[in-house]
């Protein structure tokens, strides 16, 4: 069994990994948890760190929804804060469910796929931990925007959306669909404004609060 400790700003949160837990090749990608923890320790210390930041000083008792939990690295790092209600986490690797029930034993984790969520009208928090989201696809992937779109209409009181954008918008190969979309050119500094212009039009959402760092950007929604 292997064990890796990560060292958080506000915790340090040892895990145990059994031999022969491995994630499912046809999903493992660079933003999957199992390759993270086992391949990207600093990497992973600073995205939780981020991710605590944007959700600590949050309402106490949500309700709390997970798309994409993995093995449950943000809701065991984020429970103490935030005392949920409850907390389902969403997940399509089968790899992960037993980590998950591991890391934080007191969430329920549900296997299956995040385009098929129908969400409630209850949910206090609703977390999208996409490890590929950028703006283009929230709009030009049929299924993405669909989810978007549900998740909107059922009007969760506080919106969290993960997004790669910011580390790839330096590169001029992306800037024509945003200039298409946008009228501008994209810049890491103006990534915020044009996320926030997109959810504002098309979700009834602004941006309040964000981050960055870990290989992502963080953005925390509330309803306009």
């Amino acid at each position: 069994m292997a064990e890796i400790t990560l060292n958080l700003a506000h915790m340090d949160l040892l895990i145990e990994l059994p031999e022969g837990v491995s994630a499912d090749p046809k999903l493992l990608d660079g933003g999957h948890p199992l390759h993270y923890v086992l391949k990207m320790k600093g990497q992973t210390q600073t995205y939780l760190n981020c991710v605590h930041r944007l959700l600590c000083d949050l309402p106490k008792g949500l309700k709390v929804v997970e798309l994409c939990a993995g093995i449950g690295l943000v809701a065991r790092t984020n429970v103490n804060d935030l005392q949920p209600s409850d907390w389902l986490g969403i997940e399509l690797d089968q790899s992960c469910m037993p980590l998950f029930k591991q890391i934080a034993p007191w969430a329920r984790f549900c296997l299956g796929d995040m385009y098929d969520f129908q969400p409630d009208s209850d949910i206090g928090l609703m977390i999208c931990e996409f490890s590929n989201n950028t703006l283009p696809k929230m709009w030009l992937g049929h299924k993405r925007a669909a989810l978007l779109e549900r998740i909107a209409m059922a009007r969760p009181r506080y919106w969290y959306i993960a997004d790669v954008g910011y580390y790839w918008i330096h590169l001029p190969n992306h800037w024509p669909i945003y200039e298409a979309k946008f009228g501008v050119k994209p810049t890491r500094e103006n990534y915020a404004d044009l996320f926030d212009r997109y959810v504002r039009e098309n979700l009834g959402y602004k941006v309040v609060n964000w981050t960055v760092g870990g290989g992502a950007q963080y953005f925390m929604l509330e309803s306009v």
